[in-house]
């Protein structure tokens, strides 16, 4: 009888667990950092010395979080695939030459796959679309291609000319994040959303980037229809700048890969400040 009832007892338990730890069920939080240009000078908040970039590194190793790739990430909310107890992003966006030549070096050195959200129109300028006005110089389709071959570097989307510099457009309207353009009609919005993914995916393509499934809002924006034009033409994840959000990621189910919140990294943070990040 005494085995029985033990028996019994460890069924019960099995079954439990099972419950609370099923597939459907399953989630885990992630934070998502977002580096943009590294120099040595640091102090913007744009810019990240290489120094306090490593310190940032140590910081991650030291107290046991696991960079992951995107698609790992990805893959887990479709629910397939699994992610370490304690897993974080590292994001770059806009596609410096500082990305390639500063940073990946060190992420190959420790070890870290990262992401980097490339502007379109300015791959390979250092100038802003090829005028006079000069901007950080960003990396070429050949560098491109060398850090997606190494399998350290994904590269996605920071979209082919929605991030643009009013300053420097001379027009009235330019179009600075992902958002509707005032007066702009659904139909017109979505139509620029598909054209700029497309001409954005043809210069991908040319640094070895076989699909763009992965997009990182500039400066954040973007709405529903937004969201339903780019489920549409087959984007899996999305990444904003609200670093209050809690990544919360769960198993099978792709919607929680959506509008995924970052935290601005700079040399101004604290190690305090990013821990007290990397554990909500």
């Amino acid at each position: 009888m005494r085995k029985l009832l033990c028996l019994l007892l460890c069924l019960a338990g099995l079954m439990a667990a099972g419950c609370a730890a099923g597939p459907d069920r399953e989630s885990v939080n992630v934070p998502v950092l977002m580096y943009h240009h590294m120099d040595d000078a640091g102090g913007q908040d744009t810019v990240i010395s290489e120094a306090g970039f490593r310190r940032q590194m140590d910081l991650l190793r030291d107290n046991g979080y696991t960079p992951v790739a995107l698609d790992a990430l990805a893959a887990y909310g479709e629910g397939t695939g699994d992610l370490p107890e304690k897993p974080v992003c590292i994001t770059f966006d806009d596609g410096y030459e500082s990305t390639f030549s500063r940073a990946w070096p060190v992420l190959l050195e420790y070890g870290y796959p990262a992401a980097v959200f490339v502007i379109g129109v300015s791959v390979g300028r250092d100038t802003y679309k090829g005028g006079d006005q000069p901007i950080f110089p960003h990396f070429g389709t050949e560098e491109m291609e060398r850090m997606t071959a190494s399998g350290i570097m994904t590269v996605q989307s920071h979209t082919y000319d929605m991030h643009q510099w009013g300053p420097f457009e001379g027009s009235e309207t330019p179009r600075t994040s992902m958002l509707p353009l005032p007066g702009e009609t659904e139909e017109d919005y979505a139509a620029a959303v598909r054209e700029d993914f497309r001409r954005e995916a043809a210069v991908l393509e040319q640094g070895g980037v076989e699909t763009v499934w992965a997009l990182a809002f500039p400066l954040g924006r973007h709405t529903e229809l937004t969201d339903r034009v780019l489920k549409e033409l087959g984007v899996r994840l999305t990444l904003t700048t609200e670093a209050d959000r809690v990544n919360t990621v769960i198993r099978g189910d792709p919607d929680s890969l959506y509008g995924l919140g970052r935290l601005n990294m700079t040399d101004a943070l604290t190690d305090q400040d990013i821990l007290t990040y990397l554990s909500r």
